[in-house]
């Protein structure tokens, strides 16, 4: 009788089991269905944030509201799920934990593949992993502009996976007491539950009240353009002078390259923009329309040459690199190498890298021909054409120290040492490295003294100006009096 008994039992419990694993299935499957429902709510939501002049004090106020009215949702729909499986914690638990351990695994998938691990959240690699949280997405899209370290930012939206699972464990709490729960302790219940969203939402209204007073507006900031290095920079200068978040910054700063840069500020579709010296082409377009350059040098970067981990070659001279680049050396054992044909990449014309190299480092040498096999499209492309090229030991290519070593990063890839100095940030404040840049804030001459453009100059010339110009990647100068080019 007693092993009947036992067997019934253990029948029971698998049955129980069996439920909680079926509504955990149901539920993810009604989860990815909500997602597609609310998805325009979200989007909206999101493009507000981008667009709005919130700071960042109140963009995070913002995403806890927001964070806090979706774990109400997933708690109220713990509440139901409660009604539909045994009141059992180990069966509760499978069935709440569901979207999260789903979520989880997603995750764990992703960061285990190798695209995974070196890509950032918002590459193509974790679109699966975003869209399966994408009631999430707000924040992830926040994220990377207030932590710089790619990986932290993976293991919060892991931490963030979980949220949903924890929410809907506590509703199902709720909802498996509530029956025995008298009419004022239920009362008190229901205001503790809505206590959280209501107590950011005020907080939030509150930061927006505030009074704030900048120097600029979004509407009044001048129209700034600049090279893609200077992107960072770009975002500090709107983030400090507008008082906006930095995500709303991100998505105001547009900078073309270079060549384009120079372009609208010719054409005055640009009143500045940050960007190394001009090119010869670029100093007849702007003599051709009657414009005067101004130049005030800012900051300083290094111009740096870089090659695939697996080349043995560790440093170059100035005079190889001329070499290299105007076609007399042609194979890396003429300068400590492998027996290997040298595959030296270049920027196209007129890009701000193509010029320095042009002018700074070939110095009137002519450059070979760039090699056809690969086209090295933009300076990220060239860094990645050194990172994948299918002989990658073979080849070398050159960039701006801050942009190969911060914004397009690979660790595939190395720098070499020039003249026996490596490229850093002592080297380049000393000015030991041979190849040290300068980024130049180009106006045209005439302006106003009060004009946005001026305006702005003054400001980063200023003590505050030079903290921006080092957090944006570069080595703040002295100013000095402003150059023709």
């Amino acid at each position: 009788m007693q092993q009947t008994e036992l067997h019934e039992d253990r029948q029971t419990v698998l049955i129980q089991y069996g439920q909680a694993c079926a509504w955990g299935i149901v539920y993810c499957f009604l989860y990815a269905i909500s997602l597609l429902l609310v998805g325009p709510f979200i989007g909206l939501y999101t493009e507000k944030m981008e667009q709005s002049e919130w700071g960042d004090v109140s963009l995070w106020m913002g995403h806890l509201t927001y964070l806090s009215i979706m774990c109400l949702a997933f708690f109220f729909s713990g509440q139901w799920l409660s009604k539909q499986i045994a009141k059992k914690w180990p069966m509760q638990a499978i069935a709440s934990f569901s979207v999260s351990l789903a979520a989880a695994l997603i995750w764990l998938l992703t960061f285990d593949s190798t695209a995974g691990a070196t890509s950032d959240l918002d590459s193509l690699t974790w679109l699966p992993f975003r869209l399966f949280l994408y009631w999430a997405e707000p924040v992830f899209e926040s994220l990377p502009h207030y932590v710089s370290d790619s990986t932290t930012v993976k293991y919060i939206a892991l931490f963030t996976a979980f949220i949903p699972g924890c929410a809907i464990m506590a509703g199902m709490k709720r909802g498996t007491h509530a029956p025995i729960i008298n009419a004022e302790k239920a009362g008190k219940a229901r205001r503790a539950v809505f206590l959280l969203p209501c107590s950011c939402l005020l907080c939030f209204i509150v930061t927006l009240l505030i009074p704030r007073s900048y120097p600029f507006s979004l509407e009044t900031y001048p129209k700034v353009d600049g090279a893609t290095a200077a992107i960072p920079f770009g975002e500090i200068l709107v983030n400090r002078l507008t008082g906006v978040s930095k995500h709303s910054a991100a998505s105001f700063t547009h900078f073309n390259t270079t060549h384009e840069a120079y372009v609208n500020l010719i054409t005055k579709k640009a009143d500045i923009i940050f960007v190394a010296g001009p090119s010869d082409e670029e100093e007849k377009l702007a003599a051709d329309h009657g414009v005067s350059l101004q130049l005030t040098p800012i900051g300083k970067d290094a111009f740096v040459f870089l090659v695939h981990q697996d080349n043995p070659v560790q440093q170059l001279s100035v005079a190889h690199v001329q070499d290299i680049y105007s076609g007399k050396i042609t194979n890396w054992a003429e300068v400590g190498g492998a027996d290997n044909r040298i595959v030296a990449f270049q920027r196209e014309e007129n890009s701000g890298s193509q010029t320095f190299m042009v002018k700074k480092v070939m110095k009137g040498i002519p450059l070979a021909d760039p090699p056809t096999v690969k086209k090295a499209g933009g300076m990220g492309g060239l860094i990645d054409a050194v990172a994948e090229y299918q002989n990658a030991e073979n080849a070398i290519g050159y960039s701006f120290f801050y942009y190969a070593n911060e914004m397009h990063q690979r660790e595939e890839v190395k720098f070499l040492a020039i003249d026996g100095f490596e490229p850093s940030k002592d080297s380049i404040i000393s000015d030991t490295y041979p190849f040290t840049a300068v980024l130049y804030a180009v106006t045209r001459k005439g302006e106003p003294v009060d004009s946005p453009a001026n305006r702005l100059l003054a400001w980063i010339q200023s003590e505050e100006g030079a903290k921006a110009i080092e957090e944006g990647g570069y080595i703040p100068i002295e100013a000095k009096k402003a150059q023709s080019p």
